[in-house]
């Protein structure tokens, strides 16, 4: 009898789960970072490896493929990377270690869906730890009041979206496509419910106090993972089950353009950091829905790109953040003197922000590119043209961030990071390098993944 790769991957994953709740019993906070290292590593590994494997579909409800792969791959690191910032700042690791591998076990579910049954228990699986996570730390109970309002509103809508697309086409499968006016309500409600997860205006506006008030390190998992998430299941739903509703993409190119200047303008007012940066990422949104916004193979891969690039630039710059919180540096101007206390904190911010404003050598700047260049080929030159000007925006707020952090202070002493901060910002700046500089393995995989969904 042979084992195949995915046999292998959800056997691993079951290791994981198992031990995590062993270890946690034990108390052995370290043993327990090194399980979840050691495990989320083959699990990337593994499905690494069934890259070049053909797709394989489990009862209809989940499929190997490479759509799949791609965020099952992204989401795997960038969860090794915020256990990493988990470790040094949580108040109780045990408690986030094992609530982060359910959280993730959510993200693979709807990473792996072939059905909307399956996106809504996958977002539910991904969005109740992360509450939970919030509420370890005492002072962001607020944070998980909001954020649980939020994914209750969102998962509401959602059910409401699948009983009428159930009633519409007969069945939940994301490869159902039919045509009358219930379905179009229930694409108006699709986009509405995943829109809140994803951060796409008007439907954000408690995002910037949920970062404001969380913890920097569950803040890398609110925008680098969770809301990747949303995005994952959009594109599945947009693409399979509505690619002939030319007007919801409409919808969705108008969506973008509101929520890149919102997200731009308002940052430039604020004067908190995370605030501010909680802005940016509404706008990083808007990016990111103009490829969808298109509806072709390019747009998507090119989306699916910039997704990669905003997870880990995310990630690692909300790291630093993180530590920066610990030292009760949360406003702007604290970063003065920044560059002399820590460089490698100093040229992170810079390179993070750099690459969230496109600047070439990033993965921000492959992203943008490709973006824009898939709205130009599909007639959309108002829209590249727009993306364009708000990256100009952008400029103007980054900026600021980037001159304090390499502005001059008077008795600056020399701080240290912590191994495991340390080793998540090195890995997040070769990330944001190595790939800004040679895109090709990313560029394939992308347009791969993009191309599958236009197969089915």
């Amino acid at each position: 009898m042979t084992i195949s790769t995915n046999q292998v991957f959800f056997a691993v994953l079951a290791l994981l789960l198992f031990g995590n709740l062993i270890i946690k019993a034990a108390g052995k906070k370290r043993a327990q970072l090194i399980w979840n290292i050691i495990f989320l590593a083959a699990m990337a590994i593994s499905a690494g490896i069934e890259m070049q494997l053909p797709s394989h579909d489990y009862f209809n409800v989940v499929s190997f493929n490479p759509f799949s792969l791609f965020f099952l791959i992204i989401f795997t690191l960038g969860m090794l990377l915020i256990n990493l910032l988990a470790f040094a700042f949580s108040e109780d690791y045990g408690d986030f270690a094992m609530l982060s591998v359910f959280a993730l076990v959510g993200m693979y579910l709807v990473s792996l869906s072939n059905s909307l049954i399956t996106i809504f228990i996958g977002l539910e699986l991904a969005s109740i730890p992360a509450v939970f996570m919030l509420m370890l730390s005492k002072r962001s109970i607020e944070s998980a009041t909001k954020f649980f309002i939020m994914v209750s509103i969102a998962i509401a809508m959602l059910s409401f979206a699948i009983v009428l697309f159930y009633g519409g086409t007969g069945g939940v499968s994301l490869s159902e496509t039919a045509h009358s006016q219930l379905l179009l309500f229930a694409l108006m409600l699709f986009i509405a419910s995943l829109s809140i997860d994803a951060s796409v205006f008007p439907f954000n506006l408690l995002i910037p106090d949920i970062y404001e008030g969380s913890p920097g390190y569950l803040v890398s998992m609110l925008g680098g993972l969770n809301k990747k998430v949303a995005f994952a299941a959009l594109i599945q739903v947009l693409i399979l089950s509505f690619l002939s509703y030319k007007s919801a993409f409409m919808v969705v190119a108008i969506l973008s353009v509101l929520t890149m200047f919102y997200g731009n303008i308002v940052a430039i007012m604020q004067k908190n950091l995370k605030r501010m940066l909680a802005y940016s990422s509404i706008s990083q949104a808007g990016y990111i829905m103009i490829g969808i916004a298109t509806a072709t193979q390019t747009g998507i891969s090119a989306s699916l790109f910039l997704i990669f690039a905003h997870m880990f630039a995310f990630i690692g710059l909300f790291g630093v953040v993180a530590w920066l919180e610990n030292k009760r540096r949360t406003r702007i101007e604290d970063l003065a003197g920044l560059s002399s206390e820590n460089g490698l904190a100093a040229f992170a911010i810079a390179l993070f922000t750099l690459s969230f404003v496109g600047m070439p050598f990033t993965t921000g700047f492959i992203g943008k590119f490709f973006v824009f260049l898939s709205a130009v080929n599909s007639g959309m030159l108002w829209l590249a043209f727009l993306g364009v000007l708000n990256s100009v925006i952008s400029i103007f707020y980054y900026s600021k961030v980037i001159l304090a952090a390499y502005s001059e202070k008077n008795a600056a002493r020399r701080l240290h990071m912590q191994p495991a901060v340390f080793a998540a910002v090195i890995i997040t700046l070769a990330i944001t390098i190595v790939f800004g500089v040679y895109p090709q393995p990313l560029l394939s995989f992308a347009n791969s993944a993009g191309a599958y969904l236009f197969r089915v």
